[in-house]
């Protein structure tokens, strides 16, 4: 077997809210035992409490944004669960007593621009309201439900106004219509960029007035001495505000975490390269580039590995170096001399098997790849960290309970002609709910298994249900591969001569489940009134005939998995109404 690398990947995507949960609870658990060993020792320093600034809870809207590899994907429905898990895996369950602190960010209309083609410093994101309410905010009110006591308010402008200084965002929606209770903290600097980034005010002081008449109850500084909140006291005094209790990739460990990932000991890291070594008698291995960006490439190298090689592994991805916080990427392509890299290998396997292993947070351009029939498998591994090696031996063997049942959480363009600029909000030609009308490389919710499925047995608890009502849904989903296997069934919602501009299709549920081999599940679904809901300058329900969809993608995919999709029809009764009025 020879292993080959050029670049590193990092990011972990999870559909299951169940292990979401269990892991914030792990992360909890060791926040609370290092702070209070912090605490017997009298050390309260910086990064000693138990505010935890998690989960992020933005967008996944642009795929060049640096920060791509933080998000739970492009879906509003799929972070909302995701999110939701998280605050509650991480604060507890104890009536009085929480673990952790939760803190939901970056709030708001935050996903892009880092750095190109402009700093987010300043950015002005401009976004419908609609928009802003069908995609940038309905995860952060499911935040406030979970019972998170904190919020982050985020670098950009929305509409004009920085997000800690938006009175209409801090206090009017967080407070006022959901009822937030707890506190919002700024990102670090994000008030002193009020004046320096923005030139929203012309001082500290203005900053300060600015931010927390608008809600904002804590600042996070550059360090500065002299920050903004220092001033609150003097804005006091003149009565300018008011008081009030309210993340090459084969054999290199460091491309394998993703943004502040915490890096163990070097023995419990396991890189491709060493995972593999456990399945094969002989690994070699060749970088052919040095580092993610490609720029040099050692042909030779890559030959000579490729050619004493049974099956080829190529590793190719873009890491830390190519996208992270600050950093946006400026196209889809693989960096540098990695795609030539990948043509060589297929070229000098000479029709042996080549496995191509993806290292990266936002879409890339894998077109000629997909294209190859010579490339047997490419596995999007995001940023798997440490032990990265045994997962991939084990699912490239077929061990038992290795059988993958990830599915996408972002749309992959299908070139950049598909990718509109990142400095405009809109979200027309963005995610899978507002795709244009030609087929993206990859889309949303889609991935493959070592097992098939088949879907039957849709049964919907009514065919007509009024207005305010709720409605029960039900499908089977068989195993008819030969492999026990995990399926995420995913359920969508279409709206059938809405008022307004909808989504073409919603994700309204999902569950991931064990299909035993032979063995069919019945998968059980809600639907609540309030999915239905568009917005109309206010949240309104209206009739109509709705058709749902389940399976294990979108529906209507050009790329897709080959189990079947269902689908039916049902119809609202009665009279359009606000959401409250149900």
């Amino acid at each position: 077997m020879s292993f080959l690398t050029s670049s590193p990947l990092l990011l972990l995507f999870a559909d299951s809210p169940e292990l979401i949960y269990r892991v914030a609870n792990a992360t909890a658990t060791e926040v609370r035992a290092k702070h209070n060993y912090f605490i017997s020792v009298g050390n309260y320093d910086d990064h000693t409490g138990l505010s935890c600034f998690s989960p992020m809870l933005n967008i996944m809207r642009h795929p060049l944004w640096g920060r791509n590899q933080e998000t739970y994907g492009e879906d509003p429905f799929l972070t909302r669960e995701l999110g939701v898990a998280f605050v509650t895996g991480l604060q507890g369950d104890h009536p009085r007593y929480i673990k952790a602190s939760a803190g939901c960010k970056h709030f708001s209309v935050h996903g892009g621009p880092e750095n190109i083609p402009e700093p987010r410093y300043s950015f002005d994101a401009k976004v419908e309201e609609r928009d802003w309410r069908m995609t940038f905010l309905p995860q952060f009110e499911a935040c406030v439900r979970a019972g998170t006591f904190s919020f982050m308010c985020s670098y950009n402008r929305i509409n004009g106004i920085p997000a800690c200084a938006n009175k209409n965002l801090l206090t009017d929606i967080l407070r006022g219509e959901w009822g937030f209770q707890g506190y919002v903290v700024s990102d670090e600097g994000a008030v002193e960029l009020l004046w320096l980034g923005h030139n929203y005010t012309h001082s500290l002081l203005e900053s300060a007035i600015a931010s927390v008449n608008a809600g904002c109850n804590l600042e996070v500084s550059y360090g500065m001495v002299n920050n903004s909140f220092t001033f609150i006291g003097q804005a006091v005094a003149k009565g300018n505000i008011s008081l009030e209790v309210v993340g090459p990739f084969a054999d290199n460990p460091r491309v394998l975490f993703g943004n502040y990932a915490p890096v163990p000991e070097p023995q419990y890291i396991y890189t491709p390269r060493r995972g593999l070594a456990t399945i094969a008698a002989n690994v070699t291995f060749a970088a052919g580039c040095t580092f993610p960006t490609c720029s040099t490439y050692m042909p030779a190298q890559v030959k000579a590995a490729v050619e004493a090689a049974d099956i080829v592994v190529v590793c190719l991805g873009t890491g830390m170096d190519l996208e992270t916080e600050t950093k946006d990427r400026k196209d889809l392509a693989l960096p540098g001399h990695q795609l030539e890299l990948l043509q060589d290998a297929v070229a000098w396997a000479a029709g042996r098997p080549v496995i191509l292993l993806l290292f990266n947070a936002g879409p890339l351009d894998v077109s000629w790849a997909k294209a190859q029939d010579s490339v047997g498998a490419i596995l999007a591994c995001f940023y798997p960290a440490q032990a990265t090696g045994l997962a991939l031996a084990k699912v490239l063997v077929g061990a038992k309970g290795a059988n993958p049942a990830g599915r996408l959480p972002a749309t992959w363009p299908a070139g950049m002609h598909q990718v509109p600029p990142m400095e405009n909000y809109t979200m027309v030609g963005r995610t899978y709910r507002y795709y244009g009308d030609e087929a993206p490389l990859y889309p949303f919710g889609y991935g493959l298994s070592f097992t098939t499925f088949q879907y039957s047995d849709l049964v919907l608890g009514a065919n007509v249900v009024p207005i305010c009502g709720n409605l029960s849904i039900s499908a089977v989903v068989k195993n008819v591969g030969s492999r026990d296997g995990e399926e995420v069934v995913q359920l969508c919602l279409r709206w059938g001569g809405a008022s307004v501009p909808v989504p073409r299709w919603q994700l309204v549920g999902f569950h991931r489940v064990p299909v035993p081999v032979g063995r069919a599940v019945k998968v059980p679904f809600q639907l609540d009134f309030s999915q239905r809901a568009i917005w109309a300058g206010e949240w309104r329900l209206e009739p109509g005939t709705f058709t749902l969809f389940v399976g294990g993608q979108q529906p209507f995919q050009e790329t897709r998995a080959p189990s079947n999709i269902l689908q039916a029809d049902f119809t609202v009764s009665g009279k359009a109404c606000r959401t409250v009025q149900c």
